[in-house]
């Protein structure tokens, strides 16, 4: 793997000789509180969808849209991707990935992809209504530890997260109340980003909950990531915001619920990627991370 960029060798797939089948394996250096990050692992299942088409001929070797179901949480170590082509069309190509053990079969992660071809960087929107985030330089904002000696975030070693000290309150002083977090990614070992960053980037960022003084486990249950153009190299900006918070009390809380909402652009501030996502919320369950 000499040469070859951390993100890339994480989510790195080979044939097991079994059709429609890959293997790879979860790396520990991309987990936060010792679980995967729900990007990443929509990524690794997006590479296998991809590699499969690549495999068979295809043409569609972009994502467009990508949605995840998080069943369990996946441990690290060799894992295979089960890849199903369910229609190939002029445009676009649609496909089914489960991401699960080798052994007994057990499922972490049930993806399903439509694939087909981003327009390149700097392509504009015939129509683009999404306020653009407003960040100061990158070097004023504050980027965001690999953990403390509560908290073990070994993604944020990989991934380089600054985020606007506006956003911060949760950490320094009261949270603003707004239930939104926006700050600049890039990985560490300077690797350009593209389509499978895109999908990293749509759920990066801690939970903006943090920002409405909710603390604790966030798990993804549902991601889905829309892809627009392949990103021009440089800082990827990113906002996060919370839609609804559900407290769960219609069933004494076992079931509290956020909805969010992740929009990131490119350097060219290009809107490049969305991200929805619901997820569980389960109050002073974990420490939070801190700057």
């Amino acid at each position: 793997m000499t040469g070859t960029y951390r993100f890339d060798a994480a989510t790195a797939v080979t044939a097991t000789g079994v059709p429609g089948r890959w293997r790879c394996a979860v790396d520990p250096e991309w987990t936060i509180g010792g679980r995967p990050n729900g990007g990443y692992l929509l990524a690794l299942a997006t590479r296998a969808a991809l590699a499969e088409v690549d495999a068979r001929g295809g043409e569609h070797l972009d994502p467009l849209a990508v949605s995840g179901a998080y069943l369990a949480v996946a441990p690290a170590g060799p894992l295979d991707v089960d890849v199903e082509v369910l229609r190939t069309g002029r445009g676009t190509s649609v496909l089914r990935a489960t991401v699960h053990a080798p052994q007994d079969g057990e499922a972490y992660v049930a993806v399903t992809l439509t694939c087909g071809t981003l327009p390149a960087a700097g392509r504009g929107h015939r129509h683009d209504a999404v306020p653009p985030v407003a960040l100061p330089p990158l070097e004023r904002c504050v980027r965001l530890p690999a953990g403390t000696k509560d908290y073990e975030a070994p993604l944020l070693g990989q991934v380089a997260e600054h985020v606007d000290p506006d956003c911060l309150g949760w950490v320094t002083g009261p949270p603003s109340g707004r239930g939104e977090l926006r700050g600049y990614l890039t990985f560490d070992d300077g690797r350009p980003p593209d389509g499978l960053a895109l999908l990293l980037a749509a759920d990066a960022l801690p939970p903006a909950t943090f920002d409405l003084g909710l603390t604790g486990w966030v798990p993804t249950l549902q991601l889905s990531v829309w892809l627009r153009a392949h990103p021009a190299p440089g800082p990827l900006a990113v906002r996060q915001l919370v839609r609804v918070v559900d407290d769960g009390s219609a069933s004494g809380g076992r079931s509290a619920t956020v909805d969010e909402t992740c929009d990131v652009w490119d350097s060219t501030g290009a809107l490049v990627a969305t991200g929805h996502q619901l997820a569980s919320l389960r109050l002073g369950l974990s420490p939070r991370p801190a700057p």
